[in-house]
């Protein structure tokens, strides 16, 4: 069977089925499971689908068919959409953080989404978050529990900041957040952009039991605009890679697991 047969089919399974495992459509189509992956990854690309943990989604029919839903459904998402293999890997590790039943935060940024997409598939998830992006893939779940905070919309980057955003975190404790940043460094420690981050992780710093930080190793020393933190500030770093001896020795010191 060539690649665009089987990928037809694929489209047409997943039509039928909803949502179906790689193992399950290797084993229909006779060929390996990186091949289907491949596959998944390509008619991604194309809007036919999202990939999910172990096994893909189908968009609805409305989102392929209707040119004004396309247009929508990019500007929601925009860079969010486009498959990162080392993003990939930390969600998959992230992902494996989490407990059934615990109540977690996932921040803004698009390591966070690709954090959401490995979660898609969990069973009795609990999600607080501010990254509207994050929110979008996790409804593909129903049987999931997803909280939106309230807030401004950051609208370049999706996510809602501000003092409404402040308030709705009152009161509120949870076991895990999962937070991206712009870049690391020695002296400036983990760095975001704007202000508006800066204060989303000083209200989070003080109502999570972990803090864990997820960043492909890109951002290794290359410092951005405001410092949320020193590198002894979170309690675990997932990277897509080994980092230099120094950043590993240094986090070592500062007991901060790191993950890759």
């Amino acid at each position: 069977m060539i690649k665009a047969e089987r990928q037809n089919k694929i489209t047409e399974m997943l039509q039928d089925e909803k949502k179906i495992s790689v193992k399950a459509l290797s084993k229909a189509l006779g060929v390996s499971e990186v091949t289907i992956r491949i596959d998944l990854e390509q008619l991604e690309n194309k809007g036919v689908l999202y990939r999910t943990h172990g096994g893909a989604s189908l968009v609805p029919k409305k989102e392929i068919s209707d040119k004004g839903q396309n247009q929508i459904q990019e500007m929601l998402f925009g860079e969010y959409l486009k498959y990162d293999e080392h993003k990939e890997r930390i969600g998959k590790l992230a992902a494996g953080l989490v407990q059934e039943g615990e109540w977690i935060f996932i921040g803004q940024g698009s390591t966070c989404y690709f954090v959401a997409k490995e979660l898609v598939a969990k069973d009795n998830l609990n999600v607080l978050t501010n990254n509207l992006c994050v929110a979008a893939v996790l409804a593909q779940n129903p049987k999931s529990k997803v909280v939106v905070t309230g807030g401004s919309l950051i609208h370049q980057h999706m996510f809602l900041a501000g003092d409404m955003l402040l308030r709705s975190l009152e009161n509120i404790f949870i076991s895990k957040a999962f937070m991206g940043v712009s870049g690391i460094d020695f002296k400036g420690g983990f760095t975001v952009s704007n202000d508006a981050e800066l204060r989303v992780y000083d209200r989070i710093k003080n109502i999570t039991q972990e803090l864990i930080i997820v960043a492909d190793t890109s951002k290794f020393g290359k410092p951005t605009f405001i410092s949320i933190g020193e590198l002894s500030m979170p309690d675990i770093v997932i990277t897509d890679g080994k980092l230099e001896t120094e950043y590993l020795e240094c986090f070592s010191e500062n007991r901060v697991k790191v993950l890759y």
